[in-house]
């Protein structure tokens, strides 16, 4: 069983990944990425007079409903990436979705057209 310890993250194959800071993200289109600022909801150690104060940090003044939330979207996208992974392999660029972040229905919510990136030094006639 993976398990995280003093910035690395040891998975059961034996690898190993280390880490700047102590926790992964990842992102509307299924990429991963190491989340360095806990800006969010985090716990906040100010040391004065030789006393260390702790408390809790949430300037969005989230609810526990909205931080239920805000976890049951992030659970949805790694079960995303890992049906993504299921259905394309890790080898197939399809593997990240581009597509917009699923409604409450499992519909694409954001209509914004999809554009292609143009290769550089395209010699495509205007």
């Amino acid at each position: 069983m993976a398990e995280f310890k003093r910035q690395t993250f040891q998975l059961s194959t034996g690898k190993h990944i280390r880490l700047h800071g102590n926790s992964f993200f990842i992102n509307r289109s299924l990429e991963i990425g190491e989340g360095f600022v806990p800006n969010i909801f985090s716990l906040f150690e100010e040391q004065s007079d030789g006393k260390t104060s702790r408390t809790v940090s949430n300037p969005h003044k989230l609810t526990s409903e909205e931080l239920a939330e805000l976890a049951d979207y992030n659970i949805r996208l790694w079960l995303d990436l890992k049906d993504s992974i299921r259905s394309s392999g890790i080898n197939n660029p399809k593997v990240f979705s581009r597509e917009s972040i699923r409604g409450a229905d499992g519909n694409s919510a954001d209509p914004t057209p999809k554009y292609k990136r143009e290769k550089p030094n395209s010699t495509k006639e205007s």
